[in-house]
């Protein structure tokens, strides 16, 4: 066997990693990958296996959602790449920091196909329909300023997938030593500017009913926004992505989507409408497709991407820079006004839009809550069914990065399993970090809950054995109902006969089980909680398998 040398760029790229305080590291070993791993098992980052690339991206995708951390992941030239393409796609959507690190084969640039494993014609063109930026590393050289590059990104613009694609020859290659400790400052978050702020507090103190509305971009801005609301006596309307800002027991709380009519007139009786972090996307704003939503007051718009100023709807002010930092300045500059009328605004909508809700909506969000009182603290982590459809119209949690789910954006199926892991994964090392102890004295991350279809469930199936073997309790209830529900639903109401929406379903306790997890069968709310807070107390994951045409009757 040849000598290698102790430091190849494969190393080097390792121990930069470690710099930026990566912890995890979510992928599938392949031959165009072995140098990525020399490096790996000597270092203090921990590797996660999926069943398969796209579960190493949903994987990642929840840990970042959880943590604020990027996800990073490593997959093989050709087919880990386009695996993993539809994880980043959905993260691209929802503006969720990832970095996936693959391979290339060393004939990159040879115009012609040379059959060789795993070639892929473009790799480069095709990951940039996915990533906030996608680079070649030619040299060890440019590795530490396409990692600046990537890190930097994340740290201080709108986050998203970035892909770097290394050749194999170059991955064994010999680096310089200064390569492993080349790594450079990350920028600072922008604040916008002072003018920019003086002109909304001017606006924002001449009006008489405002309204905050949030998205995604303002996750980390909790405090800044309460605080804000509650000086100014205005309602905080929560897109999906940013449900838990003010918690769900705050009067000046209102997590209902403006995709239903009393929350958009409740928006357009406002003077001043103040969006922070969210691009006003259809699935929050216009999901029935009517194109009713319109903002009649002022508009002043804070968001870190200065494209976001004038997409989907124009801002009369336009404030560029992170929603704390710009938040947390304007501030001091508003008129402090009595409280009273901002709540009593807030509680209206919020029975208006309860009203307007479908006939099986009240009862899946009758379920859900049952979970949020009854298990303390829980992570939230969903699919495309129908317990999510129905509390994204109107659901909160009581903090942040605790509800989120993929039939939004670029709508996944088979997300909530692998996303839900990494999101356990993610709490733990939030625990471990603060040395929170349980009662047996063992370190334990917040409840994770999955909740997940039968249909999407078997996208991903395999993701059990990643599940289990992170050794985390994460609860995955199953919605069974035989079918693909809501596509089924819309196929009736065009018209159209009902055709691939029925298919057959494994019995999942049985799979489950066979993957060493526990396993059971609940119809009822207290039955469900149960379950998932004795999974959490042992420390172990569980599949729970709800039936919808039993819970369903209450």
């Amino acid at each position: 066997m040849t000598d290698l040398p102790d430091l190849t760029v494969g190393v080097a790229l390792i121990k930069q990693l470690e710099q930026y305080q990566v912890e995890h590291v979510f992928g599938i070993p392949g031959v165009h990958t072995v140098e990525l791993y020399r490096g790996l098992a000597a270092s203090s980052i921990q590797h996660h296996t999926p069943r398969h690339e796209q579960g190493a991206g949903f994987m990642a995708d929840g840990y970042a959602r959880v943590s604020g951390k990027p996800g990073v992941c490593f997959v093989i030239t050709g087919p880990g790449l386009t695996n993993i393409a539809t994880p980043m796609g959905q993260a691209l959507a929802d503006s969720i920091p990832m970095l996936v690190i693959s391979s290339i084969n060393d004939t990159l640039s040879t115009p012609q196909p040379r059959g060789m494993l795993h070639e892929m014609p473009d790799q480069l063109s095709f990951s940039q329909q996915v990533s906030r930026f996608s680079q070649t590393i030619h040299s060890a050289e440019e590795l530490a300023d396409a990692l600046a590059r990537a890190f930097g990104l994340f740290a201080s613009a709108r986050p998203g997938p970035v892909h770097l694609q290394l050749p194999v020859g170059l991955l064994g290659s010999v680096a310089n030593e200064a390569l492993a400790h080349l790594v450079h400052q990350t920028p600072t978050r922008p604040v916008a500017s002072a003018d920019s702020i003086a002109q909304a507090a001017a606006a924002i103190n001449l009006a008489k009913n405002p309204v905050i509305m949030t998205g995604g971009g303002a996750v980390d801005a909790g405090d800044a926004v309460r605080v804000f609301a509650e000086k100014i006596d205005s309602p905080v309307h929560m897109t999906i992505n940013s449900r838990g800002l003010l918690s769900h027991t705050h009067e000046l709380s209102v997590p209902a989507t403006c995709s239903l009519p009393s929350v958009r007139d409740a928006v357009n009786s406002a003077d001043v409408v103040v969006a922070l972090g969210t691009e006003f996307g259809a699935t929050d704003y216009d999901q029935y497709k009517d194109d009713q939503f319109h903002i009649d007051g002022k508009l002043i718009r804070c968001d870190i991407d200065p494209l976001q100023i004038s997409n989907n709807v124009i801002a009369d002010i336009g404030l560029i820079g992170d929603v704390a930092l710009t938040i947390g300045a304007l501030t001091p500059l508003v008129d402090k006004r009595d409280a009273g009328s901002g709540a009593l605004r807030a509680a209206n909508t919020m029975k208006a839009a309860t009203d307007e809700l479908g006939s099986e909506m009240p009862r899946h969000l009758e379920i859900v809550e049952a979970i949020r009182d009854q298990v303390a603290d829980c992570i939230f982590v969903g699919d495309s069914t129908q317990l999510i459809y129905s509390c994204n119209m109107i659901f909160n949690t009581e903090s942040p990065r605790r509800w989120f789910n993929s039939s939004v954006g670029f709508g996944t199926l088979g997300y909530a399993l692998p996303a839900a892991t990494g999101a356990a994964i993610a709490s733990l090392g939030e625990a471990q970090a603060a040395g929170l102890n349980d009662q047996k004295g063992a370190i334990q991350g917040k409840p994770v809950v999955c909740l997940i279809g039968d249909g999407g469930l078997q996208f991903t199936l395999g993701e059990l054995g990643a599940l289990k073997d992170t050794g985390l309790p994460v609860a995955v209830v199953v919605w069974r109902n035989g079918g693909y529900r809501e596509i089924k639903t819309s196929m009736e109401n065009a018209g159209v006969s009902a055709v691939g929406v029925e298919f057959a379903v494994p019995d999942f306790l049985a799979v489950a089980q066979a993957y060493g997890l526990n396993a059971v069968r609940v119809n009822n709310e207290t039955d469900l909680c149960s379950a998932i807070n004795r999974s959490h107390e042992l420390g172990e994951a569980v599949l729970i398998e709800i039936d919808e045409a039993q819970i369903m009757q209450g």
